[in-house]
């Protein structure tokens, strides 16, 4: 009987232990089942984004996502072109004076689109130039550069939101220049997909040396609802600026002030993901605005043939002359239909898009093809726009015949249209790349035929369009890890010679160290980056009238410029510093205005849920 009553006790004990971890289990995938229940109640599904280009480099493209367009330092869409083989990135000053980008020192092959919608220049000042320093970073997602043949292509994204928990973020800087800058950010989704979200941006700063002083309010806004695979969204974005006139060196004009405002406002329906499987689609329709307020009349020659100039149509022999009223008010709508289907590493897509300029409609058409893989990616871009009297065909292709080499390139050709007296320009440019360890080290060769260079009159008004024959550039270019968490990034370009709008040398670099410390914070709630970089540039030639009508070539500096940045991330605070020119070094981008001398900024990133 006691052997008995053993056995039966042995067998309660077993019942019991297998009913305890029978319950156990149950109540762990309950546990699992709310916790997915919660997740998938909080999480909603995203507002619609635009479509991006593929990323066929040789190397590892320029493709950036917040957390890492904070990072960079990058103040503007003109600062991330700054790292970028070929492009030539032009200012007359400090953050708030004009920007403005080249192509092999082509300011019209630089453009730029936010949220699928193309920035036009709408400021008559400019000559049909986009001013890159009113393309703010502070309120975007990501940014992609698209690096073709003939021109480059930038796309943003506007920042969006998932979570229904409330999400905030304060950013408080100041430096030298007077300047201080504060950011808010604010956004939560609903219970329904419903979501809210609202930024502002202040800066201010002066220069009592060379004028300039600038105070500008950025606001940003959206409403929308998102529901699995369709979404609704309304978003603005608003920046007014006020800037006063900044000094010259003698014979050069000084910089008139601008008191302005720019504003782009859409509303967007859209079905699935551009960067999901299947099929999607998105229809747009947009406004952009810019208002002018008092000022000094000013006179723009202005000898761009077509839509692009702001006259009907000119020569340099016989210019439009466009005058700018001290008030000015223009604006421009834009609609956009895209739709593309993806499978696999295959994507196709079609893109029309709609503006209404002067009482006169213009329809561009658009289509990309591409295919991705690990070893082999191409793509094909056709654009007929008539807005700018081109019509683009570009086709791009990278392979990787083994592990530690790339090859791969880019050819374009661009045919006017619509009466342009632009020519046909045919583009090339193939790279080699290697892989040593995490550094991949490449060179290569840009070609471009004869073309017409626009000149940027938002610098001087008296700068006129240049007629430039073949241009050749040779590069190099190395990106990666070198040794444990210190990295370099580097470009060099060599021109044939000093020519219109672009120096003969042009040279970007920077050591770095970007760490988590994982063996003494394996939370991963530390990140450490520390950046030296140094900038060269030879002279560049901008070109006015003699007084016998002949062309007067001006110079702007050789320079060498060293910078450094400091990022410290505790938890959800991020502490930075930026030190530009530290040596002190007296140059000048643009001839007559004065680069600043050293300069620092500092701040403090601070986001916060729930």
């Amino acid at each position: 009987m006691r052997a008995g009553a053993d056995s039966a006790r042995v067998a309660v004990d077993s019942i019991r232990a297998d009913s305890a971890a029978a319950a156990e289990r149950l109540a762990r995938t309950q546990r699992q089942q709310a916790a997915a229940r919660s997740r998938a109640d909080s999480i909603k599904a995203p507002l619609a984004a635009a479509e991006l280009p593929p990323m066929v480099d040789v190397v590892p493209g320029f493709d950036y996502d917040r957390n890492g367009l904070f990072a960079s330092g990058a103040l503007n869409a003109a600062e991330l072109l700054d790292r970028v083989p070929g492009v030539t990135v032009y200012r007359s000053g400090s953050m708030a004076s004009p920007h403005a980008a080249a192509t092999l020192g082509d300011f019209s092959r630089v453009r730029y689109f936010q949220d699928g919608i193309e920035m036009d220049a709408l400021d008559p000042r400019t000559g049909g130039i986009l001013d890159v320093s009113t393309l703010d970073l502070w309120q975007s997602e990501g940014a992609r550069i698209e690096r073709g043949a003939g021109e480059t292509r930038v796309y943003m994204r506007s920042w969006r939101t998932r979570s229904v928990t409330p999400e905030t973020r304060v950013d408080i800087a100041t430096g030298d220049l007077e300047t201080n800058a504060y950011r808010g950010y604010f956004s939560r989704r609903f219970s329904h997909g419903e979501a809210l979200q609202a930024g502002a941006y202040q800066y201010s700063s002066k220069d009592a040396r060379n004028g300039g002083d600038a105070d500008q309010l950025s606001l940003f806004g959206r409403f929308g609802i998102a529901r699995k695979r369709w979404s609704l969204d309304g978003t603005v974005w608003q920046m007014s600026r006020d800037r006063s006139e900044q000094k010259a060196l003698n014979p050069v004009p000084n910089l008139a002030k601008l008191d302005a405002r720019y504003r782009m406002a859409y509303a967007r329906f859209a079905f699935a993901d551009p960067d999901g499987p299947g099929f999607w689609a998105q229809a747009i329709a947009s406004s952009q605005r810019f208002n002018k307020r008092g000022g000094a009349p000013v006179t723009v020659i202005d000898s761009i043939a077509g839509p692009g100039g702001g006259g009907p149509g000119g020569s340099p022999e016989s210019p439009d002359t466009l005058s700018v009223p001290t008030d000015t008010s223009r604006s421009r709508p834009q609609y956009v239909a895209a739709a593309g289907w993806n499978s696999g590493p295959f994507r196709v897509s079609l893109t029309g898009r709609f503006r209404s300029v002067d009482g006169e409609s213009r329809i561009s058409e658009i289509a990309r093809a591409s295919f991705e893989h690990k070893q082999l990616a191409a793509s094909a871009y056709v654009e007929r726009a008539p807005d700018d009297g081109i019509q683009r065909m570009e086709f791009a292709g990278r392979i990787f015949p083994l592990s530690l080499i790339s090859l791969g390139g880019a050819v374009s050709r661009y045919t006017p249209i619509g009466g342009s007296d632009r020519p046909t320009t045919t583009s090339f440019r193939g790279e080699a790349g290697l892989r040593l360890g995490r550094l991949w080290v490449s060179g290569g060769a840009m070609v471009r035929d004869s073309a017409k260079l626009v000149a940027p009159v938002v610098f001087d008004t008296s700068y006129v369009d240049v007629k430039q024959g073949q241009t050749t550039a040779y590069f190099a270019s190395a990106n990666g890890k070198v040794w444990r968490d210190v990295g370099v990034q580097f470009f060099g370009v060599r021109y044939g010679t000093a020519s219109a709008f672009r120096p003969q040398y042009q040279a970007r670099s920077e050591v770095f160290l970007s760490t988590t410390w994982p063996g003494r914070f394996p939370s991963g709630n530390l990140h450490i980056l520390f950046a030296i970089n140094h900038e060269y540039r030879s002279q560049a030639l901008f070109f006015v009238r003699g007084p016998d009508d002949d062309l007067v070539a001006l110079e702007s500096s050789q320079y060498r410029s060293w910078g450094g940045q400091l990022e410290i991330r505790l938890l959800q605070a991020t502490l930075w510093m930026q030190y530009r020119n530290f040596l002190g070094e007296q140059y000048q981008q643009i001839p007559g205005f004065e680069m600043p001398r050293p300069a620092s900024y500092y701040g403090v990133r601070w986001y916060f849920f729930n």
